[in-house]
């Protein structure tokens, strides 16, 4: 459990570095952390602690809108790597972390904690922490709050019950002061939590509550979010749920005509509401270039983006497990039809539910502008305008298709040239993309893809695609 400072570099008064500077057998130990985390948060807001929450003993913690960190002490170097791979020593938190240690006669550690910034009487944010490791000046005014702990003195904790981390926890590290455990209420009812929830939330503005109970798992309260976003698209239910919405795609705007698609909703609407959505969305459909499929792979029925909806979430998650950014698409609206603008930055919603539609609100800037997103969780400040990278060449393209009593299948293959691997290497100088349809299957849409850089290889591709998959009875669609 060490770092080797020679491969870190002074950054802003304190030592920064990458994964390349600890032992190996702690590389992965922070997206296992993080991974292990998610799976064990249930996302509920604060109207569902009655319904949702179970047991009768609570270890509800104050939410920290801050960076995940592991802090790790060998008995003489302490240093912090966050959930992206980031690895910090120097700083005077960490300094704070180590006094306490030696004073507990601690010989080695690994706990779970939150980096933040400490500010009197205000909540902290996201963004402060950015702010406060990219200024000498302010990196005094980060603190570490203490959640959990991995390991103590040679011996595991993972296994062991809250009570009994928190109760260690407690012995070494104060209420108080630049390194210290999380503010911490232990209840004995939703009742209590409730209580806990109205002040902490509703009245000091926290980002949130943690509460753990006697079942392996915890929740994470927060105040309900609701936005007013756009509707750009939606499939359509089969059987006794033909002409009812089944999922609708939503976005917010960043400009003009320009729209950051950031998720799909069509949970906990009636079937009157389904009839009724679909009622006035089938009536404005809309020419697509770009395909977007629901979670079964069913390609969303394009449509002008004219009805405004309130939507809900219990959270908002901008990285995944491996703390690496999430990616939103960006679509352009222009001549009655969309295409794909840009891939960015971006979130997604957990738990997203249809409010009501908004028949006061509009599609202009002022109603579904994008900032309502980043009003409430950190997302790096880019361009979002596209390169100019040079278009395409379709070199060979065949649709099949062939019915069978009321259903339709169809198969399509399209051979192109992206002419943009000397421009960008994340792009492939040829590019095989099939298309297999069939009406009446669970999954209606299919598609696959190919790359080569060979212009004969991949047209050898699709040959043997063709000869596998076009058997008696497809007709060469003209």
């Amino acid at each position: 459990m060490k770092a080797d400072v020679s491969k870190m570099q002074e950054t802003n008064g304190y030592l920064q570095g990458d994964l390349e500077c600890v032992d190996e057998s702690l590389r992965e130990l922070p997206f296992e952390y993080k991974k292990r985390l998610g799976r064990s948060f249930y996302a509920i807001n604060s109207k569902e602690i009655s319904s949702r929450i179970s047991g009768n003993n609570f270890h509800v913690s104050k939410k920290i809108d801050g960076h995940l960190q592991l802090i790790v002490f060998n008995g003489e170097q302490i240093f912090m790597i966050g959930r992206s791979g980031t690895v910090r020593t120097g700083l005077s938190c960490l300094e704070e972390t180590k006094s306490l240690l030696i004073e507990k006669k601690i010989s080695s550690i690994i706990a779970g904690a939150e980096l933040y910034m400490q500010k009197e009487g205000e909540r902290s944010r996201v963004y402060d922490v950015i702010a406060a490791l990219s200024d000498e000046k302010l990196a005094d005014t980060l603190g570490i709050a203490f959640f959990d702990i991995l390991e103590i003195d040679g011996q595991t904790l993972r296994t062991a019950a809250y009570e009994v981390i928190f109760n260690k926890m407690s012995e070494i590290f104060p209420k108080t002061g630049q390194a210290h455990i999380v503010e911490t209420e232990i209840v004995k009812s939703k009742a209590d939590i409730k209580e806990l929830s109205e002040r902490w939330i509703d009245e000091q503005g926290a980002e949130g509550l943690v509460v753990r109970g006697d079942m392996p798992f915890m929740y994470k309260i927060k105040p309900k979010h609701t936005f007013d976003a756009i509707i750009v698209g939606y499939v359509e239910g089969i059987n006794e749920h033909k002409e009812k919405i089944k999922t609708m795609l939503f976005a917010f705007m960043r400009e003009p005509g320009i729209y950051h698609i950031v998720g799909k909703v069509g949970n906990y609407l009636s079937e009157k509401e389904r009839k009724q959505f679909f009622d006035i969305l089938s009536q404005t459909h809309v020419d697509s270039r770009y395909i977007e499929t629901d979670n079964q792979g069913v390609a969303f029925r394009f449509v002008a983006p004219q009805v405004v909806i309130e939507v809900g979430c219990n959270d908002i998650m901008t990285e995944n497990t491996y703390g690496k950014a999430l990616l939103n698409n960006v679509i352009k609206f222009e001549g009655n039809r969309y295409s794909l603008y840009n891939t960015v930055p971006g979130l997604r919603f957990i738990h997203p539910m249809v409010e009501r539609i908004r028949e006061d609100k509009s599609n202009t800037p002022e109603d579904i502008r994008f900032s309502q997103i980043t009003d409430l969780v950190y997302l790096a400040e880019e361009d979002i305008s596209p390169e100019e990278l040079p278009e395409s060449t379709v070199l060979f393209r065949e649709v099949y298709k062939k019915t069978a009593k009321d259903k339709i299948m169809v198969q399509k293959f399209v051979v192109f040239k992206t002419n943009k691997e000397t421009v960008d290497p994340k792009y492939p100088g040829y590019v095989m993309h099939y298309t297999n349809f069939s009406s009446k299957r669970k999954e209606p849409l299919q598609k696959d893809i190919r790359i080569s850089g060979s212009d004969t290889q991949i047209m050898e591709i699709t040959k043997q695609f063709i000869k596998s998959n076009i058997k008696k009875g497809w007709v060469l669609h003209q």
